[in-house]
This record gives C-alpha cells, structure tokens and sequence, in this order.
C-alpha cells in the first residue's frame, strides 16, 4: 500500500499509521463534534432490509467457528445486565447494533450519555457487576460470553468500540471484519 498524501482523511490501519486508542480515561485529542457524530451515525445505522443477509452469514460464521473448537464456551455465566430488558435500550423491538466495549471505556462516557443511546450497550469487564450499572447494559466477562450472547440477540451489526485490552483481544482472534479508523492532525 502506497503513503497516502497529506490531504487524505482514510488510510489503511497499521502501526505506521496507527498513533493510540485513549489516555488516562479520555481521548488523547480534543473532543471533535464532527467525529462522535459519525461515531453515532455509524453505530446507529441499520438498514432493515439487510438484515437476513446478515444474520445467515452470522450464523454459517458461528457454526465453522464451533466446528473449529473455537469461541462455543457453553460454560460462560448468565450475561447480567444493569436493566431488565434482555434486548438491551428502551427500543426492545427496534432492531439495532450492539456496541462492545471494556470497563474503562464505558466509565469514560458521560453520564448524559450512558447507556449510548439507539443501540445495545454491552461492557466487558472482570469486575464490574450489575449492581455497579444501573443503565440498561450488558456486563459480560469474556469473548467467549460475548459471543454467546451475540447467538442469543437480535442486532443489526456489532461494532468494537475500545478500549485496548477488547481490540487485541478480539484481532488475535480474528474476529473484527471491518476497522473504522479516525485520523486527527496536531493530536
């Protein structure tokens, strides 16, 4: 792949390219309006009419994936979540994307925003419980929990959103199709 000019906003993801995830709990960069509303666009967008397609390659993903002897950890705990709703979000019947994030990304979230709103809320995390969130979330303690839980959800599509821990864990596994990757200047 060839250097991309000083003009182009995408490029390919690599360490060349690659700069960090967060620092301290927030993000290395000053907020930037233009890129959490793509952030929201991006990770509320559901086309309906889709959705079959997407479900079947799911699926016929998830059964190689178990006949390999991979990621069909039947042992996994009960996903507890903060709210009642096993759908996640207020919008039970509305189809919609789930969102995977680890503990200290959900806790970097403003209140205002928790759970992030239009979309199913899941938190992986060791330590948290589901007395610690209140908010309608999934807290799940592994890959092999969330991908479980992924067989039991109705959603669109499912978006990795941080912190560090969740996307290494998830590429060593091969599990990411698609990386969403935002260049900053003078960060």
């Amino acid at each position: 792949v060839a250097p991309t000019s000083e003009g182009t906003k995408n490029e390919p993801f690599s360490p060349r390219t690659f700069r960090g995830l967060g620092n301290k709990g927030t993000l290395p960069w000053k907020c930037n309006s233009v890129d959490m509303k793509y952030f929201s666009s991006v990770t509320t967008y559901v086309d309906e009419s889709k959705y079959e397609k997407l479900k079947w390659k799911r699926e016929r993903y998830l059964r190689m994936e178990a006949s390999q002897g991979g990621g069909d950890n039947t042992s996994g705990g009960d996903n507890t979540h903060g709210g009642d709703n096993t759908h996640g979000g207020d919008n039970a019947d509305k189809l919609q994307n789930v969102v995977v994030m680890g503990r200290s990304s959900w806790e970097s979230i403003p209140k205002q925003y928790k759970p992030l709103p239009n979309r199913i809320n899941v938190v992986l995390s060791k330590t948290l419980t589901k007395e610690d969130v209140k908010e309608k979330v999934f807290i799940i303690d592994s890959i092999d929990d969330l991908l479980l839980l992924l067989k039991k959800l109705k959603y669109y599509k499912c978006f990795i959103i941080g912190g560090a821990q969740v996307y290494r864990e998830c590429l060593s596994r091969n599990l990411i199709k698609q990386i969403y990757f935002t260049r900053t200047n003078g960060a």
